[in-house]
Order: structure tokens, then sequence, then C-alpha cells
């Protein structure tokens, strides 16, 4: 494939899978029913234990000291939750990610066109703009825990982030490498990055199509 292509390619994915998700949007009802999962299967082939005691020999009738007490591990701190009416949350949570509907789309223009320019000042300028983008949207998630109704596509949100950050460093590296054939490792790299934000993209879809925060 030629280098054009590949770097094309490469700065379309990294950002058109947010593009997509505010795409994907309209269709979410954040108050809809969605069937019940069937519970899952209980495994079979295994007989239940039930606890028996032993009964000591003649043999084994010397006095044991008592065991000491294992010492108590400290207890999980559990993550931060909203507060109020858990829906009202899942519904602000979708309504802040389609506001970024304009954001997203400028930071998919810009990156596509400085890279189908093979323009790597313009590439990095594009990209600098998605870390500053992924680093406002991280700070929001922080500042808006999620309700346990949502809390996976909460995490599957910041997951997504953190592998757009990952792709657009990936892309700066290709921009300081001179381009070329010696800039070939880097763009590999900066395609694999990409390709690991699609997979987190799609993560985080599913995640939001399996949510539901009733009223």
């Amino acid at each position: 494939m030629p280098q054009t292509r590949w770097l094309s390619v490469g700065a379309v994915m990294a950002v058109a899978a947010v593009a997509l998700l505010v795409a994907t949007l309209g269709r979410a009802n954040p108050v809809a029913e969605s069937p019940e999962s069937p519970s899952p299967p209980t495994p079979s082939g295994r007989a239940s234990a039930s606890p028996t005691t032993a009964t000591p020999s003649a043999e084994t009738t010397a006095p044991t000291s008592p065991a000491s007490p294992a010492p108590s591990s400290a207890p999980a701190t559990a993550p931060p939750r909203a507060s109020g009416p858990p829906h009202l949350a899942w519904a602000e949570f979708l309504a802040h990610l389609n506001e970024d509907r304009s954001t997203v789309e400028g930071l998919n223009a810009a990156l596509t066109t400085a890279a189908q320019a093979q323009d790597p000042n313009a590439v990095k300028a594009a990209s600098v703009d998605i870390l500053d983008f992924v680093d406002v949207e991280r700070d929001w998630l922080r500042e808006h825990p999620p309700a346990d109704c949502y809390a996976a596509a909460h995490g599957a949100a910041t997951a997504m982030l953190d592998a757009y950050g990952m792709a657009a460093d990936r892309f700066i590296d290709w921009s300081t490498s001179g381009g070329g054939l010696g800039g070939l490792p880097a763009l590999g790299v900066a395609l694999d990055a990409a390709d690991g934000a699609r997979a987190a993209f799609e993560a985080f879809v599913a995640a939001l199509e399996r949510t539901t925060c009733p009223t």
C-alpha cells in the first residue's frame, strides 16, 4: 500500500471512531429498557461439595496451640458513584458526548487533511489538539462519576480516550521521524495504535448497548 494511503487510513481510523460514536448517540435512549439477559447456566459435571469434619485418631491427640488470627486486610475503597437519580446521570453522560459533536468533526477533518497532504507539522498540530481534547474529556469523566447502572460504559469511555490519546502520540512520533522510508516504522506503530483505538471504540459501543438505567 503506498505511504499516502497508509497515512490517510491511519489518520481517519485514529479519530473516525469518535465521530461514529457521536452519530451513534442519536440511537441511545438513556431510560430505555432492554430485554433481560438470560442467567448464565449453572456449570455441570461438578458434584457439590459439603464440608466434612475429620475425626482425629488416637495417635494425633497432642494439643496444639491456637492458630494466630489472620491479619485483616484493609477494606477496598469503593469507586465514586454519582449522586441523585441514576437515569439522570446517565442522560447527562450521553448529552455531554453529544455536545462534543462539532469538536470531534473538527479534529477528524484537521488530522485527515494533514495526513493526506503528508504534512508532518500539520499532523503534529492536529494530534496535539486531539491530546488536549482527550485530557479535557478524561477530566470530565473523573469529575462526573457514574451510577452503577452505567459504570461499565463509563469505564469503557475512559479506556477509549486512553487508546485515542495513544494513537495521537504515535502520530506525533511519525511527524518527527522525517517521513519517507525512514518514517515507515513509526507509521506502522501509529497504524497499530489506531487499530487499538478502533477496538476500544467498539468495546465502548458494546458497553453502551448493554446499558440500562431505568427510572
